[in-house]
């Protein structure tokens, strides 16, 4: 009955298009990162699911079981409540971007202005930072592991945390701690060994990495593990909060 369940939830899902469908809940025919990042969670707590991205009728009965030790309504389907429950933080709701001088001004903007931005190439950078950008790259390719600080597997906040620290630099070891070191700088202002931060399913920040020039900087992420991408398009461009520099 419960497997009947999830096929007939995704029949529907199926038959709604992605037209008619508000991505907000997670469901049968949901995929993407964070998909992966809620089955992670779920092998964590011992329900064992391929973290492939698809909620599939498999990621479906988990999320079931889960509920009900956690005497949750079992629908299958994460929401809101299911999400704190497994994941530990607020689900990130998308709302309007927040522009300067209105509404309120503690929620970051959201995205990065193409109208304004001008990218540049790095120029000549201190030993420190060489030294910090050169660590940062040797674990390129090193696997995500939530909760990670060490190059057996990183975290976000972990990665940035150990490359500094490698260096003697000591920082705070959550994203949202780091967003608070050092003094804030413009997206134009940027240069190598900043810190960029990017909001992606939490309210706060959520993600930090090391910025390396030109537009381009490297962080521990879910899908890719260790490596390098850009903020002049695509899933980061449209999520970036701020930079703050350290050095």
């Amino acid at each position: 009955m419960k497997k009947k369940l999830c096929v007939l939830l995704l029949t529907g899902v199926l038959a709604m298009g992605t037209a008619g469908m508000v991505q907000a809940d997670y469901m049968i025919g949901s995929q993407g990162t964070e998909v992966r990042n809620l089955q992670k969670r779920l092998n964590v707590y011992g329900f064992k699911v391929k973290t492939d991205g698809n909620y599939n009728a498999a990621t479906c009965n988990a999320v079931k079981k889960f509920q009900k030790r956690r005497h949750l309504a079992a629908d299958g389907i994460v929401g809101p409540v299911t999400y704190k429950a497994l994941m530990g933080k607020s689900m990130y709701t998308a709302k309007p971007a927040k522009t300067a001088g209105r509404g309120n001004a503690s929620i970051p903007y959201v995205g990065i202005d193409d109208s304004r931005v001008e990218w540049h190439k790095p120029g000549p950078v201190s030993e420190t930072v060489q030294a910090i950008t050169a660590e940062a790259k040797k674990y390129v390719g090193v696997p995500y592991q939530f909760g990670g600080t060490t190059p057996r597997g990183f975290d976000c906040s972990g990665f940035i945390q150990y490359v500094f620290n490698r260096k003697g630099i000591i920082l705070p070891r959550a994203a949202d701690e780091q967003y608070l070191s050092g003094r804030k700088v413009s997206v134009n202002a940027l240069e190598p060994g900043d810190l960029v931060f990017f909001r992606t399913y939490d309210e706060g920040i959520s993600h930090s990495g090391l910025y390396l020039g030109d537009g381009y900087f490297i962080s521990a992420t879910s899908s890719r593990g260790v490596a390098v991408a850009t903020m002049k398009n695509g899933y980061w461009h449209d999520r970036y909060v701020g930079a703050n520099r350290v050095l």
